[in-house]
């Protein structure tokens, strides 16, 4: 249909549509010469298609769908010549010679300096002809904004659409007239085509609907990597801050204690040197007198000299206040751990599903006094927690030892053991700020602490929550005693107790050992109903009687068999062995039951035997595995297993089971079954403890 203008109608043009302007090549954007059907059935001009294929290879690619072709021995003129597409254009060209040849002025630009300027492109809906600058500006200026330019060869093809009906109409009459008999098996034929284009052109909305999704996520993702990319460079300035202002404060405390130690030993000489001067004054006066004076003067003065002498003669240097200050050293005490825990507490890149709200949590700042050094976002050495340290601390491993290693992990990450898992982030029932503590029931429930809540909350075996106990203390650790009542430590104040309630979480009694425990963490009962607890700011283990007196207690800071860098948790075994996780110095230590050293085994490294801050720990009670040792080897995001004698056995969960930085936990060994905390995520999961 023509407009009055002499135009085309809007109505009728939908050259814009791909579908619709088969008849030009994509490759030299005119009509069709001498078409060519590659075996995809993507059709283009000879002339081009000779032009696009390599001359030294025997296949081409398709231009439009990049499928890969065999060229045929005659070359690209030996593709099967496309007639049906030859035919339309033959009729375009007859029936519009003139538009095809005839050059057109732009109806824009007319005249220019150097002469008249042609046109190849057409607006729809002014009817204007237009050059190429005029095509690129006219639909984008604000009164012909979103006007449908096309070019000269895709008018043609629109102008003259009606032509390819009349010649369908014609072919199709001499069809009927001259073979009536193979109407039928052309409607046949033309019904199974219809068929299988019914089902492909299903699908082709799907496909657009994806690329769609694809081409927002491209956008959504481009504006993530400039957010991330801020996200970390302002991260890392507020580490840099950080960590300067940290190291004004370790060299303000340096002088500090500098100072106040040179104070200490000023002093201390002061005092020494006017001793010393009195004892040489008295006695360079009493040999003076004894040499040259006379018996007489001597007598005189005998009185004065023997209380001077016996005074000066009672002077001591004070050795162990000097030995104090010589003995003592001033050092910076660090590990290359620590720095490579600070490099991944910084953050790490994760790719999650929307869905996924996995967040850490944040203590809460008005329980800082009663929270562990490890629990505090500060950046100095003692005061960190661990995350994973694989990818940054380098293994000694050789190259059978990492054989064997992937061997032992084999069955960990091929397995999938996760029960359940439950909480997030939150101070509602069911959340958790802390996770600490953990613990089966009788009937299969599980008891959970969380230390910055100040409660115990009770989840029934599918997770869901049952019950909440408001605690009168920061909670730590907390087992079961011989009674069946609940042995749990806690903070207050600066001051740890061992609270004993009943399993309702009724208190029953408390005891502090007078006041001695600072900092009690981990707590165990043995066969004696004697409770060991671990104190991570004493560095110290304590072994209490069952009413809680103080029956002995070991250890000091430092990394010998005595010695402990913030001991978090402690478990016995069948014949009473203390075994304590040493977390700062990645030790496990075994002690008999009067607290002698046996044994240690771990240390700071990547081998399947090494930990890398190791946390909760605890023991199988039956069969061939009785005393085995179950332990969460945090640093690593694992949970490994190892004979009594402190040989590695085997891995029970790694971070390939979903785990993170586990805490603490718990075993079920009747029902196969583990429960452990991930503090950082405020979690607790049970998994099965064999398959």
């Amino acid at each position: 249909m023509m407009a009055a203008n002499g135009t085309t109608s809007p109505d009728s043009l939908h050259v814009w549509d791909t579908k619709d302007n088969f008849l030009v090549c994509k490759l030299c954007s005119e009509i069709y010469t001498n078409p060519k059907l590659l075996p995809c059935l993507h059709t283009f001009c000879e002339d081009c298609l000779e032009r696009f294929a390599s001359v030294d290879v025997d296949i081409v690619e398709c231009p439009v769908c990049r499928v890969n072709h065999t060229i045929p021995d005659l070359g690209v003129a030996g593709f099967e010549d496309n007639g049906f597409v030859a035919s339309l254009c033959k009729t375009l060209s007859a029936s519009d010679t003139d538009t095809r040849d005839r050059e057109v002025p732009c109806s824009v630009c007319g005249d220019d300096e150097s002469g008249e300027v042609l046109s190849v492109s057409h607006c729809i809906e002014c009817g204007d002809n237009l050059c190429p600058d005029c095509a690129f500006a006219h639909p984008r200026t604000k009164f012909t904004r979103g006007h449908h330019v096309v070019s000269l060869s895709e008018l043609l093809f629109v102008k003259n659409k009606g032509k390819l009906d009349e010649r369908r109409k014609e072919i199709d009459q001499n069809f009927d007239a001259e073979a009536p008999k193979y109407r039928a098996a052309s409607e046949r034929s033309l019904s199974k085509v219809k068929g299988f284009l019914e089902t492909a052109s299903k699908k082709i909305p799907s496909y657009e609907t994806s690329i769609r999704k694809l081409t927002e996520s491209e956008t959504h993702k481009a504006r993530q990597r400039t957010e991330v990319s801020e996200q970390i460079a302002e991260t890392t300035r507020r580490y840099i801050s950080a960590v300067e202002e940290q190291k004004r404060f370790l060299l303000s405390e340096l002088e500090t204690i500098y100072e106040r130690e040179k104070l200490d030993i000023d002093a201390e000489k002061d005092s020494l040197k006017v001793d010393l001067l009195r004892l040489r004054s008295t006695c360079d006066f009493t040999e003076k007198l004894l040499r040259y004076g006379s018996d007489l003067e001597v007598i005189q003065y005998q009185n004065r000299l023997i209380e001077n002498l016996e005074e000066v003669g009672k002077l001591e240097p004070r050795d162990d206040i000097i030995e104090g200050l010589v003995g003592s050293e001033l050092l910076f005490v660090t590990e290359d751990a620590d720095v490579q825990y600070v490099l991944q507490k910084m953050g790490q890149l994760e790719t999650r599903l929307k869905d996924d709200t996995t967040s850490l949590s944040e203590p809460d700042a008005n329980s800082a006094d009663e929270l562990d050094d490890v629990d505090r976002p500060i950046l100095r050495k003692d005061d960190v927690d661990v995350m994973r340290l694989d990818s940054l601390t380098k293994s000694t491993d050789d190259e059978n030892d990492q054989a064997e290693r992937r061997e032992s992990m084999t069955h960990a990450k091929t397995t999938k053991r996760l029960v359940l898992d439950f909480g997030n982030d939150g101070e509602g029932e069911g959340q958790f700020l802390a996770p600490e503590g953990v613990l089966f029931t009788s009937d299969g429930d599980i008891l959970v602490l969380d230390s910055i809540q100040k409660s115990m909350q009770v989840f029934g075996q599918e997770g869901e929550f049952k019950s909440r106990v408001k605690l009168p203390v920061f909670p730590r650790d907390v087992v079961w005693t011989r009674e069946g009542n609940l042995a749990m430590t806690g903070n207050m104040h600066g001051q740890g107790c061992v609270v004993i309630m009943d399993p309702e979480g009724r208190e029953l009694r408390r005891f502090d050992a007078d006041g001695k425990l600072e900092f009690v963490h981990g707590i165990a009962v043995d066969s004696h109903e004697r409770f060991i607890l671990t104190d991570v700011r004493k560095h110290r283990v304590t072994i209490h009687s069952p009413e809680g007196a103080l029956v002995h207690q070991f250890g000091k800071y430092g990394n010998d068999a005595y010695s402990f860098n913030k001991p978090h948790y402690v478990t016995v075994n069948s014949r009473d062995e203390l075994i304590v996780c040493d977390r700062g110095n990645h030790y496990v230590k075994v002690y008999d039951y009067q607290g002698k050293f046996l044994r240690k085994f771990g240390g700071c490294g990547n081998d399947a035997n090494n930990f890398i801050y190791p946390y909760g720990a605890c023991v199988l009670a039956s069969g061939d595995s009785m005393d085995d040792i179950v332990v969460c080897d945090s640093g690593h995001n694992m949970v490994k297993i190892f004979h009594s004698d402190g040989n590695f056995h085997r891995y029970v969960l790694t971070q390939d089971d979903g785990l993170m930085c586990p805490k603490t936990l718990a075993l079920r060994e009747e029902h196969n079954q583990l429960v452990l905390t991930e503090r950082d995520r405020c979690y607790v999961k049970v998994y099965k403890l064999e398959d």
